[in-house]
């Protein structure tokens, strides 16, 4: 009672919690500056949004694989996605007539992502079969691999090959959900 009192005062972050830490794990992942500049991911609302859609799809497909309490905890990644996707849009001025039609349709988008990316996973896809699925889902190419999608392939595999190897706890725990970004020196 005292944390939703503190959380509805601003005193709590938004993310709190296991679903709290593991989505903003995934949006700090999404916002990733390498995704927008080497792999040229359109830095508009929709562009992050697809970025958000992949990063959670990967999370929410290792918790599908808890055994204990997946269930719960996906549900409620789910609901702090939208709830944070509302007041983003709120901030850039969409209305509260149009809100209803724009998280209708984010949402649609979101699952059918969510789907095909599970189906990627569940197959053990290549790196090929990735790309077309980004080509299509966040550069909206219909008819040919995006340069810009081996890039994302790469990762995505990356991230789901880190997941699959994290313990049940460590993953709700949110200890390095996802796995850090090999860089470059700069001299």
């Amino acid at each position: 009672m005292l944390n939703s009192i503190l959380n509805k005062l601003g005193f709590l972050s938004k993310f709190s919690g296991a679903s709290g830490v593991i989505y903003a794990a995934a949006v700090d992942e999404a916002r990733n500056l390498e995704y927008y500049t080497t792999a040229g991911v359109p830095d508009t609302v929709d562009g992050r949004f697809d970025m958000i859609t992949l990063m959670v799809s990967l999370a929410l497909n290792r918790i599908g694989r808890i055994s204990k309490g997946g269930d719960v905890l996906g549900q409620e990644i789910f609901d702090i996605m939208f709830a944070d996707m509302d007041t983003n849009l709120r901030e850039v001025g969409v209305s509260d007539e149009g809100m209803k039609y724009k998280i209708r349709k984010m949402s649609g988008s979101f699952m059918g992502c969510m789907r095909t990316y599970g189906q990627l996973i569940e197959g053990g896809a290549a790196s090929e079969l990735w790309q077309e699925a980004i080509s299509r889902n966040i550069f909206r190419s219909k008819d040919s691999i995006v340069p810009g999608s081996e890039v994302l392939a790469k990762r995505a595999l990356e991230i789901n090959s880190f997941m699959a190897g994290l313990s049940d706890d460590d993953f709700i725990q949110g200890k390095a959900v996802f796995p850090k970004h090999e860089r470059e020196e700069t001299p």
